[in-house]
């Protein structure tokens, strides 16, 4: 099996996920084309999951091992992503980072939420080495082994060194939720190069109708929600779950609207202005029955810290 567009296509169908035109495309050529890959957009539309996909695809085409999965945090240090040393009965030991356990073991690793990290304290060595320069680490196996030396495929091995070869397949697949521009500026040009900036988008109405249908298509009401955010289909499909559920117990469509709409949109409208607040509630308000309404109102307000003018 080859990794193409087609079988990202159908790991994607699978999952019952839906990706804008040319998505995949952009993935398989990044990846032929020796990229690592940072998929951006708005947070729902299935950045992660395509990661995943990608890296599950890339295994059966015999491109890795899999993959490791991890979530960035403001934390990291070097001692997460590369390693360093630790204490065992043999007395201090290397401990291989997430970065060099993924490279080790010839699994991809998928980063979400990447731009938690700090680069510079985080990244450490591997900017040398996705650089395409081989870097000597400080540490050893132990006390009588040479030092650890990563060297990307086709450079030389450091003299007296005890390399970690990364292979020519190996990547990286990153999140972020929004495109941050800050990044580039935190990533030398030479790194930035090594990574393609990959746009997820949301899918179109059409789409998202075909995605929600089934028990609960209810949810669909709610598409003028769009209007307001760039909402990704994971809050609608999981918001269409809980219709399919709630509905079972005979309430009203009006009281099943409200309900998702306070438990999964509501919170996403944090920092709305009162005058688009405002126009918020009166896109959903001939949704409602008055119960609902004088409810939805009363809530929108609050949740959002505004004063409706109505």
């Amino acid at each position: 099996m080859s990794f193409s567009a087609l079988e990202l296509q159908r790991a994607a169908d699978a999952e019952g996920m839906r990706f804008p035109p040319y998505v995949l495309d952009q993935i398989v050529a990044a990846i032929d084309s020796g990229k690592h890959i940072i998929l951006t957009g708005p947070p729902g539309t299935g950045k992660t999951t395509l990661a995943y996909q990608a890296a599950q695809v890339a295994k059966r085409a015999m491109l890795c091992a899999g993959y490791l999965p991890t979530t960035a945090t403001t934390e990291w240090t070097t001692f997460e992503t590369i390693g360093g040393l630790q204490p065992s009965a043999e007395g201090l030991i290397f401990r291989p980072g997430l970065f060099v356990d993924a490279i080790e073991t010839g699994r991809w690793l998928v980063i979400d939420e990447l731009n938690r990290s700090n680069f510079d304290r985080a990244f450490g060595q591997l900017f040398t080495v996705l650089s395409g320069s081989a870097v000597v680490l400080p540490f050893k196996r132990s006390a009588s082994s040479r030092p650890i030396s990563l060297v990307p495929q086709g450079v030389d091995i450091p003299e007296d060194t005890e390399p970690i070869k990364v292979p020519s397949t190996w990547r990286i697949i990153a999140t972020m939720n929004v495109f941050d521009k800050n990044l580039l500026f935190d990533m030398s040009y030479a790194l930035m190069r090594r990574f393609a900036f990959i746009e997820v988008g949301t899918p179109s109405d059409d789409d998202f109708v075909e995605l929600l249908g089934g028990p609960g298509s209810l949810i669909t009401r709610l598409l003028c929600l769009r209007e307001f955010s760039d909402l990704g289909p994971a809050v609608f499909l999981d918001a269409a779950k809980y219709v399919a559920r709630r509905g079972a117990d005979g309430v009203s469509d009006s009281r099943l609207l409200f309900e998702v709409f306070y438990a999964y949109f509501l919170p996403q409208f944090e920092g709305m202005d009162e005058e688009t607040a405002t126009k918020l509630y009166r896109t959903i308000e001939p949704l409602f029955d008055p119960e609902e309404q004088a409810e939805a109102q009363r809530t929108v307000a609050e949740v959002l810290g505004v004063e409706l003018v109505i």
